[in-house]
């Protein structure tokens, strides 16, 4: 899979879609259901090039009607997407899906005036919904969400980041729909290490966590490695955070929720417990001096236990590390409490309001939640959940790599607990979160400080929004 933004790898709540109306890559698979109305009666035939962004009469029987799709593919994703279109054609050759691409530095800038020209394509995965919302670009899917049952049967966090209402991300009417398909970020162990400690088991709980990185250091061992010059610690204080507040209230947050704060005990708890492994030693001294591939060295040279990264780094790791590593998803914050973690979707697609194919394009978007979709994410690296996984099993070290990632996964799923980035919720938050962690590696903060500092900064950023 390809690698993504070491800080930021989804989309930001407050950026507009407009040039001015001016991603990357987790699945529940549904059911594909029977028509729900007579051929011929949905939007699919939508005539010339008026928008349509609130059908009400849809047609699921359109898999016999010959059509053709238009997905717009960013190229960095244009291998996994023509991926997805060939299964989806094998399955349905009487509809037709081609791909147009564009640069990946462009993708977000051509978008919207696509959405508005009378050539727009029928599928598009926007950088930010708002904007499009707004502006009438993007379909309303509720009638397709309520004709092929996509609500009642994936996890709400996985289609929260596709809803829009009242101006924020999280709730309201379905514009983004499919599969859930992207990266676990979690906790990578060295597995030699992993038994010198005798880790024999995932960790059931933070405690759990707390207890083996203690080994780790009576036995001169690091317990994590992490680079805090870039402020890559915030994929550890991201997990931290989902784990004490609860994946919903983080999620809040990003998406500008109205009364979404971080000012909570909650999160102080979650600072506090990253100062106390800081003072503990569990990171290397000079972490606020380490970037990015210097932290890749040191992991891959068995300098350290742990690194909370996400899955996009198994190629780098590969290539020196290749079977000498394991990952499973962050502890809950106490035993058999429920698992949180962040992760940003690639098998959920917008359909233009102008599209003139919405019944067929709707139809892709149900074939996204099938095994056949999600294998094609498997095969492009990252994790997927098909129907049949329908009790997860329990994280473990055992098995490879991909079924680890898979099982990690299956399990924050199975808790309704896929979150997003706090940084993510403003790009001011970004460079101050990384300014703080900073300052609590080196001492110049208290928690509770740092939780004030970031809450400001977030709602100065709303104010300015």
């Amino acid at each position: 899979m390809p690698e993504q933004h070491p800080t930021s790898p989804v989309r930001t709540a407050d950026r507009r879609l407009r040039a001015p109306l001016a991603s990357v890559a987790a699945v529940s698979a549904l059911v594909t259901l029977a028509a729900c109305s007579a051929p011929g009666s949905g939007s699919g035939s939508d005539s010339g090039a008026a928008a349509n962004p609130t059908p009400t009469a849809v047609n699921t029987a359109v898999a016999d009607t010959p059509a053709e799709l238009t997905l717009f593919s960013a190229a960095g994703l244009q291998t996994y997407q023509q991926g997805l279109a060939d299964a989806f054609m094998a399955k349905y050759p009487k509809i037709k899906v081609k791909l147009r691409v564009e640069a990946d530095n462009n993708y977000n800038t051509v978008l919207p005036r696509l959405l508005a020209s009378d050539s727009t394509p029928d599928l598009v995965q926007p950088y930010d919904l708002l904007g499009g919302v707004k502006d009438n670009l993007l379909t309303n899917l509720d009638a397709y969400d309520k004709a092929y049952g996509w609500s009642s049967t994936a996890p709400a966090s996985a289609l929260a980041p596709g809803r829009v209402s009242n101006g924020a991300v999280g709730g309201g009417p379905l514009y983004q729909a499919g599969g859930a398909a992207g990266p676990l970020v979690g906790v990578f162990y060295n597995k030699e290490l992993a038994a010198k400690v005798g880790m024999n088991t995932v960790p059931g709980s933070i405690t759990e966590l707390e207890a083996v990185m203690a080994k780790a250091k009576k036995s001169g061992i690091t317990p994590i490695v992490a680079s805090n010059q870039d402020g890559l610690i915030g994929h550890l204080y991201n997990l931290l955070l989902g784990d004490y507040m609860g994946a919903e209230k983080l999620s809040d947050i990003v998406y500008h929720q109205p009364g979404a704060t971080l000012d909570t005990p909650e999160a102080v708890k979650a600072t506090e417990t990253l100062q106390k492994w800081i003072k503990a030693g569990y990171f290397a001294s000079d972490v606020n001096a380490l970037n990015q591939e210097a932290s890749y060295g040191k992991f891959t040279g068995g300098k350290g236990l742990f690194f909370f990264q996400g899955s996009w780094i198994t190629q780098t790791l590969d290539k020196n590390f290749k079977g000498k590593y394991g990952v499973f998803p962050m502890p809950p914050a106490t035993q058999d409490g429920p698992y949180a973690g962040m992760t940003s979707n690639t098998l959920a697609f917008s359909i233009a309001a102008r599209s003139k194919n919405k019944d067929a394009a709707a139809l892709f978007l149900d074939f996204l939640t099938t095994p056949e979709a999600a294998k094609v994410a498997v095969d492009n690296g990252y994790a997927a959940l098909t129907d049949g996984t329908a009790a997860p099993g329990k994280p473990s070290l055992s098995g490879t790599l991909t079924e680890q990632i898979q099982a990690g996964y299956a399990a924050i799923a199975a808790d309704n607990g896929f979150d997003s980035w706090l940084q993510n919720a403003a790009p001011a938050l970004n460079t101050k979160l990384t300014q703080q962690l900073q300052l609590l590696v080196s001492g110049k903060v208290e928690p509770a400080a740092m939780v004030e500092t970031l809450q400001t900064t977030y709602a100065d950023a709303l104010k300015n929004s």
